[in-house]
């Protein structure tokens, strides 16, 4: 029987080489596979859906909804069967060769009934390259992931399964699945799950940065944090996007500033440091102004000694990387008091002066140069004196 089926399998290719690309339905080929799967053992079908894969010219999608259409209905009578559940499982993982994704409803439904989770990750490969542009069934589908997030997955198949639906949700990258994927990525549940949805989440291209921003306007930290860094491994964002987004989460953790308390405290320091390094790294000018008020603020917190330089170095960086008057404006003003205070008690923070007269050389306003001129005149260290007269020679005229 073996011999025989492989003869049978050499012509029916042979037929289907023959065959020209526009062939109408039903095609020949299409019909001789379909009439040999249904005298086939199951063992014999899978063999049949294997070998019609190397057929090329031909959408041999027909065939696979039979498979599909095969296992739906014998499932009640065969429940887990193994065979049965093999061929469930070529069938979903094969039929999306062609891209016809009028297959699709039977890949679905075959997801929905198998439990079995091979069955169920060759329907989700399936569905990731048949469902792009297909809006109700990506709904269905993100609307099955999220229903699955209200209590733990009870077994490791069930986890797997999840860890599937989400980077098929992530392959396929449609802006409706970015609120049940971010749930997802940050909920409590299996790393692996969490990972994967992670990921899947920053494979969205449509309507991204638009999403994360909507995250930091409903003003709530955890999810606000968690937005920021994962937008912070995404090194394809445009810097505009990235820019709007570190902006944003400065903005927010100054707001949140004043009422948060214990560990909110000590995680919206960490958005307000993380936030203010993107700025700096992207000399992002748009948050300019919002720095120049909180370089004020800070700076008050370290006259009256409820804040110390590490907290002031970071801003007075930032403000240098904005190209703004204002940042050199409150800079070169900042540096007078400095010098100041040096010429009156003779006492100065080194790292904090080399950071200010870096910052104005960054920046090479002309405003700042009595400012950085009379650093040359005082009793700083020779380091000060140095830094001085190299940001001097980088103003520009």
């Amino acid at each position: 029987m073996q011999r025989n089926y492989r003869r049978l399998s050499a012509a029916l290719l042979c037929l289907a080489l023959l065959v020209p690309l526009g062939a109408q339905s039903p095609d020949p080929v299409i019909l001789s596979y379909q009439r040999n799967f249904v005298r086939a053992s199951i063992s014999t079908k899978i063999e049949l859906l294997g070998d019609s894969t190397r057929i090329t010219t031909i959408d041999m999608t027909p065939l696979f909804a039979d498979a599909l259409d095969f296992v739906l209905q014998y499932r009640p009578v065969l429940g887990n069967d193994s065979q049965l559940i093999d061929l469930a499982a070529a069938a979903a993982l094969k039929c999306s060769q062609w891209r016809d994704a009028t297959i699709l409803p039977r890949v679905i439904r075959t997801f929905t009934e198998f439990q079995d989770p091979r069955v169920r990750a060759a329907c989700l490969d399936a569905f990731s390259v048949l469902a792009p542009g297909n809006e109700s069934h990506i709904a269905d589908m993100n609307a099955w992931l999220e229903a699955q997030l209200g209590t733990p997955p009870g077994t490791r198949a069930l986890t797997d399964t999840l860890v599937a639906c989400a980077a098929a949700l992530g392959k396929i990258g449609d802006s409706s699945s970015f609120p049940v994927l971010f749930r997802t990525a940050t909920s409590n549940l299996d790393s692996a799950l969490t990972q994967s949805a992670k990921k899947a989440l920053n494979s969205i291209s449509s309507g991204y940065t638009e999403q994360i921003l909507a995250i930091f306007s409903a003003g709530k930290l955890q999810p606000s944090y968690a937005a920021f860094a994962f937008s912070r491994e995404r090194s394809d964002l445009p810097t505009e996007s990235r820019g709007k987004i570190a902006q944003a989460a400065f903005s927010l953790s100054l707001s949140l500033s004043p009422s948060a308390t214990g560990g909110d405290a000590s995680l919206n320091a960490k958005l307000l440091s993380e936030s203010l390094q993107a700025i700096t790294e992207l000399s992002w000018s748009p948050s300019s102004a919002e720095l120049v008020k909180y370089f004020y603020q800070i700076q008050g917190d370290y006259k009256n000694g409820t804040g110390d330089s590490s907290s002031l170095i970071p801003v007075v960086r930032a403000l240098g990387s904005m190209g703004t008057t204002e940042a050199a404006q409150g800079l070169s003003i900042f540096l007078g008091l400095l010098n100041s205070e040096t010429e009156q008690k003779k006492t100065y923070n080194e790292q904090l002066m080399l950071a200010v007269i870096q910052s104005l050389g960054d920046l090479g306003d002309k405003t700042a140069f009595d400012y950085l001129l009379y650093v040359g005149y005082l009793d700083y260290p020779e380091t000060v004196k140095k830094a001085s007269r190299d940001a001097l020679a980088r103003l520009q005229w």
